[in-house]
């Protein structure tokens, strides 16, 4: 190839750099060239994706649904992280304010991350209205923007939602699995003085997506790259374990079908339009 692939990533956090440097050195030590392009939110990422001026990017699930759906979809869902499939919301109160279920929730303060976020507010708002109807509104839903335009992927306004709860500011929050694994394994609560009263089914969170236009052998040949990468080799293995990953996953069509209910909730919240 003359040309090296290009592919777009969101720099939500300083160990970006590292992992896309690492990827990139693989790809060129294994003769296939390859060049990253950093960016500060999603959607000049998008921008950049739909107009062709990369030919690649890792996206968030709600970028991923930006992009099928504002390029008529034309765009396909290649690869993703193991653990980017069966991701969960999980609703957590203190123990104290014995929260058992959704229901449970009329009168109380709930509050939802960054409005950007499919884990911590795009479907937590939907779970909520699935489940309450008309009652939502004897909810008082507060919202903690933080670090809009990451999509979520600095975790920033989980941690606030947390925050308040521990505060008693508020009852109850919405926050992503991998936080709520977080705040067992760090013990970031007594033990025993908060718990998951409602956790979601799964669906699928980051994946790399391409244009259809893009020539089928820069597909077939960035996904055979991935999918040859080696876990046990000490450069690959730290790439992963910052990436969060244990291995790349094709996407199929099973995969496809866990980001509807995303798109769903998207649509009836007005959230296609790629603002920037």
């Amino acid at each position: 190839m003359s040309k090296p692939i290009v592919v777009g990533s969101v720099a939500y956090d300083p160990k970006i750099v590292t992992i896309w440097d690492i990827i990139r050195d693989y790809f060129n030590e294994n003769g296939v060239r390859l060049d990253y392009m950093l960016f500060s939110n999603y959607e000049a990422q998008i921008e950049y994706l739909l107009s062709g001026k990369i030919d690649l990017a890792w996206n968030t699930n709600v970028a991923w649904v930006r992009t099928y759906e504002l390029s008529n979809h034309k765009a396909q869902a290649l690869l993703m992280r193991d653990t980017d499939i069966d991701f969960k919301s999980v609703f957590i109160a203190k123990t104290k304010k014995n929260i058992k279920s959704i229901n449970d929730l009329k009168g109380k303060k709930f509050g939802l991350g960054s409005e950007d976020s499919a884990q911590a507010a795009i479907l937590p708002l939907k779970y909520l209205e699935n489940e309450l109807g008309k009652d939502i509104k004897d909810v008082e839903i507060i919202r903690y923007n933080s670090d809009l335009g990451k999509h979520g992927d600095t975790g920033r306004s989980e941690f606030d939602v947390l925050e308040d709860i521990k505060n008693d500011k508020l009852d109850a929050g919405a926050i992503g699995v991998s936080t709520w694994v977080r705040i067992i394994e760090e013990g970031l609560f007594p033990d025993g003085e908060i718990e998951a009263f409602y956790t979601s089914e799964g669906y699928c969170h980051c994946n790399f997506t391409a244009l259809n236009s893009l020539d089928e052998n820069i597909k077939k040949t960035f996904i055979d790259m991935m999918l040859k990468q080696d876990p046990n080799d000490p450069i690959i293995k730290k790439m992963m374990q910052m990436e969060g990953l244990n291995k790349w996953v094709i996407t199929t069509e099973k995969e496809l079908r866990a980001y509807d209910v995303l798109t769903e909730a998207m649509k009836e919240q007005d959230l296609i339009k790629n603002n920037w």
